[in-house]
């Protein structure tokens, strides 16, 4: 099944819905840590949403609208950019050290149960990208 730009587009603007939705959640959730005096950052769970949703409109509505690009490049920009996204929950749950009940949260900038998750999601972007290109 061929799919049309225009169904890419409304797939994608539902992406980027929740990807900017997640995002300013965290944003808050930062802000109310900076009223506490506190250090602020952005994990590379949110690098890598932030990641998907740069993907999603260069290459999903940039490129295309000015006929740089095909349906078939959209399409492949839409399931990267959905990939990244997947992943992005996985790895916020890793920065904030949920997957080991046992152990306290580490405060650490980029735990490791989050590179694990980053690490995961690398390799599954690596392969796609072969997948597609080979």
């Amino acid at each position: 099944m061929e799919m049309q730009l225009r169904d890419i587009w409304i797939a994608a603007g539902v992406l980027m819905g929740f990807q900017v939705t997640s995002f300013a959640w965290r944003i808050s959730r930062e802000v109310k840590v900076a009223e506490k005096n506190d250090l602020t950052w952005l994990p590379p769970a949110d690098l890598m949403n932030l990641a998907s949703m740069v993907v999603a409109v260069v290459g999903v509505f940039v490129l295309p609208t000015l006929d740089l690009v095909g349906t078939n490049f959209a399409e492949h920009s839409f399931a990267l950019a959905l990939l990244l996204f997947v992943g992005y929950p996985f790895a916020l749950a890793g920065h904030y050290d949920m997957y080991n009940h046992k152990t306290y949260r580490s405060y650490l900038y980029f735990p490791f149960q989050e590179k694990v998750v980053v690490a995961i999601v690398a390799i599954l972007v690596v392969a796609y990208l072969v997948f597609i290109f080979v």
